[in-house]
């Protein structure tokens, strides 16, 4: 008996001891981030890692081409063009056969006797590269090195294919190099930068690329520089800027986060490249650049007389390591340093040429669109609709600090969220898209504990019946999320597992948050998107998703920006495929085909000295195929302009609302609604949304062209003809239906 009894006791201790273990291991778990693990949510969720597709060097003998009178040769030709070189210089040319215009890489001999730029600037001139390289050993490992094709210790070395042709640089005193393969298309010109073809064999490491970066360039024509600036901007030719501007040169899509002082949560920035292209009009010629790989670890770079050189310029760099600023200890000075690990991908610019009528802004967007559809990433038409829909985004409420402790401030509830569209459809407006926010447990407090749902907004029986009656409307709801940003100090996820780190190993924190792994962030809409399905939610929009790419320096090996994309891809496409839909802000290129529609499309310039003329190149690209709405409706800065601006542009109607008074936000997260009690903007709303909707019919229709009448008016032509013609001088527009209405 007492020996039973000693068994069961030691039994009894082991149990114990194993519970014990096991609390510690679901605590370690949980302080990770419990739930779903990232690996397994990716593969549920279908979504597989980039793969890094490499084109092989050529391996053909040299070849060496005998130039003609002008000093280049014949090197390629298909149908419409002929690629020739100057085998001295490696200068490139591409002749129109319909036309003989020759697009040059390089300014002729003739312009470059008229230049004023001396030594490395001229050199640079007369280049179809600028390669920058560091040292990566010595207190000299920051300064950076230029060269050329002109450097006379510059080896050159061609190889000629059927349809390619290669040149290979090489540096002996350095033992770096790179090459360049051309190859012709039936739009045009395209470049790549194999990276197999990177050779660093000591301690000089490549730190960007330049590729044509004086490619058609120009400075007394009729003309303009396309840049990607918000929807779009022209750089016209004969404005002087040396003195005022020191150019256009930004990172597509932001820039690199991770790096210090490059962003902050809370800081003012300017509009992002949100699509990888640039592009030159000059006469009756044109050309449009779309960065077809690597676009996220390139820079878009333009100048104008008196910066660089007496020329109009644009052209691509494409980055290969980032500088950064590494402390050694706490109480250290930071001191520059050099990204060690090169970026491994292949980097190509394509060219694609454009004469007569097309050969300006509107004819380079039709491309670029042509280009997304050839590609397969535009996605389904939109279908036609009796009436637009209207984008009403409710606030459900948020949090606060008070007294030491955290409490919610609701603003919608569910059933007040219903009241709302049901004084809307009396106001006629049937055809709504609805998007809740701040629907989570105390709202933003802590985005890794969402559920349950508010209780404050009655909870999840009452977002089941509000959804439900939705429905019985056909009305689809959406909740806005975001699962980028988590903040440490209220959240169980730790930065140390779950965030992503910046070139110096540390976890990349601003303000107290961190951003999590794109793996993470999958879990954790994965764990959210099986909960919403209960309730029946018809998709999410998602914060962050669609404006923000970024570099992960994990000790394991980098994340890379399209490491980044991939899984953000995958998850807007997981997202449609279970719940129905996806939503984006900003929409940078990689979310067109994956989402559904867009918020917040940026509809303006960047107010910097650059920038001429803003034009709507974007939304020509995406109307007719994604949904995009401006800003909303009551939180304008100028009420007519801006309203105009979306008439003009093509965007729908949007409007972010309230049951109560916005001031019952104002000590919360949330306090950027300053005017959104919906009463008082019921009349307004009307008026408004019958403005938007005269313009039904062309809901689904591509815009195909778009023109500057005066300096106040404008006009926009779909495809049956209709225009819509703007006038910001009397605050006023009409709609001229088309043979085809």
């Amino acid at each position: 008996m007492v020996k039973f009894i000693k068994s069961l006791s030691f039994r009894v201790k082991l149990v114990s001891v194993l519970v014990a273990a096991i609390v510690v291991v679901l605590g370690i778990i949980l302080l990770r981030g419990g739930g779903i693990s990232p690996a397994e949510a990716m593969a549920r969720a279908g979504i597989d890692p980039p793969e890094s597709v490499r084109v092989p060097l050529l391996q053909e003998a040299a070849w060496t081409p005998s130039a003609g009178a002008d000093g280049f040769a014949e090197v390629l030709s298909n149908d419409k063009y002929t690629l020739l070189i100057d085998p001295a210089t490696t200068q490139i040319a591409v002749v129109d056969k319909s036309s003989g215009y020759r697009w040059a890489s390089n300014p002729t001999s003739d312009k470059i006797q008229e230049e004023t730029v001396k030594g490395q600037l001229l050199t640079n001139l007369q280049s179809p590269f600028i390669l920058t390289f560091v040292k990566t050993e010595g207190n000299d490992q920051t300064i950076r090195n230029v060269t050329n094709a002109l450097d006379p210790k510059m080896s050159k070395e061609m190889v000629r294919s059927d349809n390619k042709l290669q040149v290979t640089y090489y540096m002996e005193n350095n033992q770096i190099g790179f090459a360049i393969q051309y190859e012709l298309t039936e739009h045009g010109l395209k470049a790549r930068i194999p990276s197999d073809g990177i050779r660093e064999e000591a301690l000089y490491k490549v730190f960007s690329i330049d590729v044509l970066p004086y490619f058609g360039a120009t400075k007394d024509e009729d003309g303009y520089i396309f840049v990607p600036d918000g929807p779009g901007g022209l750089v016209k030719f004969g404005e002087m800027r040396a003195g005022i501007s020191r150019g256009y040169n930004h990172q597509v899509y932001g820039l690199e986060l991770t790096n210090a002082g490059n962003w902050s949560r809370s800081g003012e920035r300017r509009e992002d490249i949100a699509y990888p292209v640039f592009g030159m009009k000059r006469g009756d010629q044109a050309y449009i650049a779309i960065l077809t790989e690597g676009a996220d670890s390139s820079n878009i770079s333009a100048y104008s007389p008196g910066l660089k050189s007496s020329l109009y310029n644009i052209s691509s760099s494409q980055i290969y390591r980032e500088e950064y600023l590494y402390r050694m200890s706490r109480m250290a000075t930071p001191i520059k340093a050099i990204q060690k690990k090169r970026l491994e991908t292949d980097r190509v610019v394509e060219y694609r040429f454009l004469r007569g009528d097309e050969a300006d802004y509107v004819g380079m967007a039709k491309a670029y669109r042509e280009y997304l559809e050839q590609e397969g990433r535009l996605g389904e038409r939109l279908a036609p609709v009796e009436h637009v829909p209207l984008n009403v985004k409710l606030m459900g409420g948020n949090y606060e600090t008070a007294f030491n402790s955290i409490r919610y401030t609701a603003a919608t509830t569910f059933n007040q969220a219903k009241e709302i569209v049901d004084r809307l459809k009396g106001r006629g407006i049937h055809d709504m898209r609805v998007t809740y926010y701040g629907w989570q447990n105390k709202g933003d407090y802590n985005l890794y504990k969402r559920f349950p749902i508010e209780s404050k907004l009655g909870g999840e029986e009452a977002a089941k019946s509000f959804v439900s009656a939705m429905k019985d409307y056909n009305i689809d709801v959406y909740f806005e999320e975001d699962f980028v940003w988590i903040n440490e100090k209220e959240s169980t996820l730790t930065g140390k597992n779950n965030g992503i780190r910046g070139i110096d190993g540390t976890v990349f924190v601003d303000e107290g948050w961190f951003i999590s792994k794109p793996e993470r962030t999958v879990a954790m809409a994965y764990e959210t998107i099986d909960r919403l399905k209960e309730i029946g939610v018809s998709g999410l929009l998602y914060n962050y998703v669609g404006e923000m790419v970024f570099n992960d320096y994990d000790p394991s090996g980098i994340g890379t920006r399209d490491h980044t994309i991939t899984v953000y891809q995958g998850l807007l496409d997981y997202t449609k495929k279970t719940l129905g839909a996806a939503g984006v802000y900003q929409g940078n290129d990689y979310t067109i085909g994956h989402a559904d529609f867009v918020t917040m499309l940026p509809y303006d310039s960047s107010y910097d000295f650059m920038v001429d003329e803003t034009v709507p190149f974007y939304p020509i690209v995406l109307h007719g195929y994604t949904e995009y709405t401006f800003g909303d409706g009551n939180l304008r800065n100028n009420v007519e302009q801006e309203f105009l601006k979306a008439i003009e542009y093509g965007a729908l109607p949007s409007f972010f609302l309230t049951y109560d008074d916005s001031r019952s936000l104002r000590y919360t997260p949330s306090r950027y609604l300053y005017s959104s009690q919906y009463e008082k903007w019921l009349d307004w709303i009307q008026k408004e949304y019958e403005s938007f909707d005269s313009l039904s019919s062309v809901y689904s229709q591509r815009i195909v062209d778009h023109e500057k009448l005066s300096d106040e008016r404008f006009v926009t032509t779909y495809e049956d003809g209709t225009k819509v013609i703007v006038d910001y001088g009397r605050n006023t527009f009409h709609v001229e239906k088309g043979e085809g209405a």
